[in-house]
């Protein structure tokens, strides 16, 4: 018999299906904490491969532990809030439901360091098209040998991975595991 793992991964992503209803914003105390992170000129810029595939600023969201006690609906929101983000960057015009879900969240908590950094430097722009080329790279290494991969947007603008992988298959001597191309040295890139 043969035997399978199974790996489900989750990401912001840039598409755009969503009702037309104006979203219920954060709960009250998630509100509170995202408010107590104020903007710093001197915070460092991060990069993340999951769940944002971008940049960010260590001034804008809690560490991830902390970040994952957040109710799931919460953290979907702060995840499709970075996507949008990504999408202002590049200039692009947003729909109309994406625009209310911004301005939204703004209104709710807008002493939030992430609503400062709406328009970024040549070099950050750089450095997120860097990071989003890295996303893919990865993600291109890590389901290449899937068996079945399902992405599913199980909250408007958060995409869910899923992969299934025979590890009954065996590769040729020469082939690396996905793990290993995924994470090759030179892949982590400083911001």
């Amino acid at each position: 018999m043969a035997s399978a793992s199974h790996l489900v991964l989750t990401r912001f992503g840039n598409s755009s299906i969503i009702n037309n209803r104006i979203p219920e914003m954060f709960r009250e105390t998630t509100a509170a904490q995202l408010s107590a992170f104020p903007f710093r000129a001197d915070a460092k810029r991060c990069f993340c491969l999951l769940p944002l595939g971008g940049i960010y600023w260590e001034d804008e969201i809690p560490e991830w532990l902390q970040l994952l006690k957040f109710p799931e609906e919460d953290r979907n929101q702060i995840y499709r809030l970075f996507g949008i983000r990504y999408r202002i960057w590049k200039a692009e015009v947003l729909p109309d439901h994406d625009q209310r879900f911004w301005d939204a969240a703004c209104a709710q908590v807008p002493d939030w360091a992430f609503f400062q950094r709406v328009r970024v430097t040549v070099d950050d722009q750089l450095a997120q098209d860097q990071a989003e080329r890295t996303s893919e790279e990865g993600f291109k290494a890590l389901f290449a040998e899937a068996d079945q991969l399902t992405v599913s947007e199980e909250y408007p603008g958060v995409q869910a991975f899923s992969a299934t992988f025979d590890l009954s298959k065996r590769g040729t001597a020469d082939a690396k595991p996905w793990w290993a191309r995924m994470f090759r040295k030179g892949t982590r890139r400083k911001t």
